[in-house]
């Protein structure tokens, strides 16, 4: 299990600013996540399949709802840092497979590479 922290305001569709700005915030977590999927061990499991699945729980900041197209928009630096970790495209990678866990203090995404 991956756990890393909820993707900046900036990287969710409804986010506003710079563009500037915002390629800054997705290259620092292009990199998070790179530097967390880094470990050999995932490699051997990735060589071995065409398409990569993936489970995504979201623990919000707050109880305040959150639209599931934002949430699955707002991983997209997330897909690409593993993808670059994992040695793949990240065309292989499937629709990650979506829940909302019960709120933490600072918000929180667990990501669970699955066979």
């Amino acid at each position: 299990m991956i756990e890393l922290p909820l993707p900046a305001k900036i990287l969710w569709p409804n986010g506003r600013g710079h563009w500037a700005a915002k390629a800054k915030a997705f290259k620092a977590h292009k990199e998070w996540a790179y530097l967390a999927a880094k470990d050999p061990l995932w490699r051997c499991y990735i060589d071995t399949v065409e398409r990569v699945n993936w489970s995504v729980t979201i623990h919000p900041k707050t109880a305040h709802a959150i639209d599931d197209d934002n949430a699955r928009a707002s991983l997209k630096a997330y897909q690409d840092g593993l993808a670059l970790a994992l040695g793949v495209n990240d065309s292989q990678f499937n629709a990650p497979s979506l829940t909302f866990g019960e709120p933490i203090k600072g918000g929180l995404v667990r990501i669970v590479i699955a066979q």
